[in-house]
């Protein structure tokens, strides 16, 4: 009784806090589904007026009969209005549903983990006036000229394309947080051949510590920014590493880490792939502790298990299970004194793995070996088992493009590998050609294949998916240059491939396949073929003075 208490009471708490929030973001409609569902309405057919208005339209009749049916006789049954669920814009409404009882979901699991019993109801305030700010953002932030436009609705129906509101606040407190993107069956069916792959952020302020934790699933860890200590617990061994901006390392599923972010004024970043091992893409979060009996997975287990495990008394459990002292830091995110970084921190203070392979595990800079491409448009730096034997075991490549200001990287292609783009400065715009959005025209039983132009604005955040086959650009807009981590999943064998430019396919054809396929004498194709002398990465194209087209 006192568990379904308790959870009542987080339950209505959470649906006082919806109506609330709402009142104090300044919105003038009364639940954030009608908000969600007029701001949806912005997107439609390229915001095209009438269309607009007629969905704000519906969006207000189903707000009334909503009201009507829960004054009347609660919730109903969940067919819209009674229209039977096959109405055009249902998916607006069901859509937004999804997105406030995922908001309600994802806070309340932040906060069981982060806070005590006393600051979990201003964690949850807090959590979700933030979620329903920057959803608010990311409809209405964007600038006026890209807002109503045909491409803004192609990237809405994008699914390679995600951003800020598809990812989860796992662990997240004020001094740092781990954000994991949702899983990429649940964005598209086309994703099935990675769906054992999750991407997370981490981020940590300085001189923040991380304690002790595992997941259920390896991990491949760029480090974006900063610099910092990770130490990794794996038996009676113990080693730590030195990290800094450009390395990349691994860290085994199950092995205990923690971490520690030792600069005194830079946020450090990490960039992860996640590979799970259990159920493929779910991930599951293992900590030792945080400040409270929750945060702790050993509260799982009776006090008189515990007590005979480590053959001590009850007080001493409470001790190891969080039962902190009051006025203590809560959460894995915790600061450190400059006495304790430098105990983490000290140089050469690491062990070496006594078990076979593990002897020269430790972290790889990126910039160790020369770049694969490099010229006055972009750098290209890639990574794969060879460096890092490790990437074997989890099929995962690696690849940095620093890309100039006002050039571009491709169109290229790779032969196995999916690729997942992950933005950490700069921004710009990607294209890519996808046959799978577009219809295909049937003629006599035979399929000709068209191809459509899957495109989207990068900034900060963004994760792009490209899967194999398909031939990508890059471009760098903005005033600084644009940075892109590549994850290449099921990258066993994979090559990639230069559309345009020096080395690219067609410079090996024949002239006879030359004059097949493109109907012109080879000696003029050829002329363009091998008009451009670079590699991989060019000047960007002229938009008219306009950082979008």
């Amino acid at each position: 009784m006192e568990v379904k208490g308790k959870i009542c009471v987080v339950f209505l708490f959470a649906a006082v806090f919806l109506v609330s929030v709402a009142v104090s973001v300044g919105l003038r409609e009364r639940d954030p589904e009608i908000r969600g569902c007029k701001l949806k309405c912005e997107e439609i057919r390229g915001g095209e007026q009438d269309d607009m208005r007629r969905c704000k339209e519906r969006c207000e009749q189903y707000d009334k009969e909503k009201r009507e049916r829960e004054g009347g006789q609660g919730r109903g049954t969940g067919r819209r209005g009674g229209r039977g669920g096959d109405d055009p814009y249902d998916v607006i409404f069901v859509e937004e549903e999804q997105d406030v009882r995922k908001m309600v979901e994802q806070c309340h699991q932040s906060c069981q983990g982060s806070q005590g019993e006393q600051q979990r109801p201003q964690c949850f305030k807090s959590c979700m006036q933030k979620r329903f700010q920057d959803q608010g953002k990311s409809q209405r932030g964007r600038p006026e000229r890209t807002r109503r436009t045909d491409k803004q609705q192609q990237q809405s129906n994008n699914p390679y394309l995600f951003e800020d509101h598809h990812f989860t606040a796992r662990l997240e407190t004020e001094h740092g947080n781990v954000k994991v993107l949702q899983k990429f069956t649940d964005r598209s069916d086309l994703f099935q051949g990675i769906e054992k792959y999750r991407v997370a952020f981490l981020e940590a302020d300085p001189q923040t510590f991380i304690i002790p934790n595992h997941w259920d699933a390896n991990a491949l860890i760029f480090v974006a920014n900063g610099r910092g200590t990770i130490t990794l617990i794996e038996g009676d061994s113990r080693q730590s590493h030195n990290i800094k901006r450009g390395d990349l390392f691994h860290v085994p599923t199950g092995i205990t880490a923690y971490l520690i972010n030792r600069d005194n004024n830079e946020r450090l970043v990490l960039a992860k792939i996640l590979h799970s091992v259990s159920v493929p893409g779910e991930l599951q979060f293992f900590s030792v502790g945080g400040g409270s009996a929750e945060s702790s997975f050993y509260n799982a287990f009776s006090t008189e298990v515990l007590e005979a495990a480590f053959d001590v008394d009850r007080d001493s459990i409470g001790r190891l299970i969080g039962q902190q002292k009051q006025g203590q830091e809560q959460g894995i995110f915790k600061k450190a004194t400059e006495e304790q970084i430098e105990s983490l921190t000290g140089e050469d203070k690491g062990q070496k793995w006594p078990f076979g392979e593990r002897k020269e595990k430790g972290t790889h800079s990126i910039y160790k070996n020369e770049p694969s491409v490099a010229n006055e448009n972009g750098i290209l730096h890639e990574v794969d088992f060879r460096d890092i034997p490790d990437l074997r075991n989890i099929n995962v490549a690696f690849s940095f493009f620093n890309i100039t200001q006002g050039s571009m990287a491709g169109p290229f292609y790779n032969t196995k590998a999916t690729q997942v783009l992950m933005v950490p400065s700069g921004e710009g715009r990607f294209e890519m050609a996808c046959p799978h959005l577009s219809e295909q025209a049937t003629r006599g039983g035979q399929i000709n294949p068209r191809y459509e132009k899957v495109s989207s604005e990068l900034r900060r955040g963004t994760v792009v998916v490209v899967p194999a086959g398909h031939p990508v650009v890059i471009e760098a807009a903005g005033e600084q240059n644009l940075e892109v981590i590549g994850f290449g999943l099921n990258s066993d064998e994979n090559e990639w491939f230069p559309l345009a430019g020096r080395d690219n396919v067609m410079s090996q054809w024949e002239d006879e396949a030359i004059e097949l396929t493109f109907g012109s004498p080879a000696r003029e194709v050829q002329k363009v073929i091998q008009k451009q002398n670079q590699k991989l990465f060019f000047k960007g194209p002229a938009r008219s003075g306009r950082a979008f087209a």
